[in-house]
């Protein structure tokens, strides 16, 4: 699939990802009015990325927010609780959307084309998505003990998910160290969204950097 293709089809572009964070934390905000919550919250979760990228997660104030947003401090209280929540939430739509994505790929019976799946979907779900996994690599730290051991089971099933593939698919290269490749692999795909002005206005499009880390996996695809 390409990736106009996939961007097209992916049900968490736009403000459908605030619908589902809406669910997802129904019992922590406070208004139930779903379509005035959706759009706080889009208001609050994109200034809270465009001031984070500035000074810092850590830095940042809700009276920030208030002002980036033109919301009211009683419009941001009635869709965060407070300033702690707001990174708990970006680690959960995180959590969502690549548990997702993992499960849809694993429903393939033929191997190779689930991790040719999980690969490419990665790198383009993160892509569209560039803001909240960057913010959540970067602000783990601003989580709970418990929320940051949530936070690294993310990476930790990733990983998981990979070797048990690449175990599957190169079953007889049973020399080759499938935890480090899988390892690798997944530094690839984060390479991509951590460092987006890296590939902006590259030849190098993103598809084509789907295929070159799908044939590290499965260097068989190169063509000679």
């Amino acid at each position: 699939m390409s990736f106009t293709a996939y961007k097209k089809a992916f049900p968490y572009k736009g403000n459908a990802i605030y619908s589902v964070l809406f669910d997802l934390h129904s019992d922590n905000i406070k208004t139930k009015k779903q379509k005035f919550a959706v759009n706080n919250l889009e208001k609050i979760f994109k200034a809270t990325f465009k001031i984070s990228a500035k000074i810092g997660f850590h830095e940042m104030s809700l009276r920030d927010l208030s002002r980036e947003t033109g919301l009211s401090m009683g419009g941001i209280y009635s869709c965060i609780a407070s300033k702690d929540i707001i990174a708990v939430m970006v680690k959960d739509i995180v959590k969502h959307v690549t548990v997702e994505m993992i499960d849809n790929a694993k429903h393939s019976d033929n191997k190779k084309e689930a991790l040719k799946l999980i690969i490419t979907h990665l790198i383009y779900a993160t892509d569209i998505l560039q803001a909240w996994f960057c913010f959540l690599y970067f602000e783990t730290r601003s989580l709970s003990a418990h929320d940051q051991q949530d936070s690294k089971m993310i990476e930790k099933l990733i990983v998981t998910t990979l070797e048990e593939l690449l175990r599957a698919v190169q079953k007889n290269n049973s020399g080759q160290d499938h935890h480090f490749l899988a390892t690798m692999i997944l530094a690839m795909i984060q390479e991509r969204y951590l460092k987006p002005w890296k590939y902006k206005g590259s030849d190098l499009s993103i598809e084509d950097y789907a295929r070159k880390t799908v044939n590290i996996a499965l260097p068989e695809l190169i063509k000679p």
